[in-house]
């Protein structure tokens, strides 16, 4: 019985070769191309981490610059006001 079926194997091997390997290199190279979808998903994970990452410190820097920007506006806008009271007060006085 074993016998039998040791020759069945070596028969279907000796006949079938060519599509038993063809069988297991696409089975590798499946596999293979599972295993590099995997590293390439988890490198856009960790590019979009460092994208947010950016995005939240541009944000942060924005912030801060259009406060700073706020404020020198505004210091602007209070010594432009003076001096053109102060002028408007030397004009007066002549």
């Amino acid at each position: 019985m074993v016998s039998k079926t040791i020759e069945t194997l070596k028969y279907l091997l000796s006949e079938y070769r060519f599509y038993f390997l063809s069988l297991a290199l696409l089975l590798v190279l499946l596999i293979d191309g599972y295993n590099k979808t995997l590293q390439l998903e988890k490198e856009l994970i960790r590019i979009e981490k460092e994208l947010q990452m950016n995005q939240t410190t541009f944000e942060k820097r924005q912030k801060t610059y259009d406060e700073n920007a706020k404020q020198r506006r505004e210091e602007l806008e209070r010594i432009k006001s003076s001096l053109e009271k102060s002028l408007s007060k030397k004009n007066a006085g002549k």
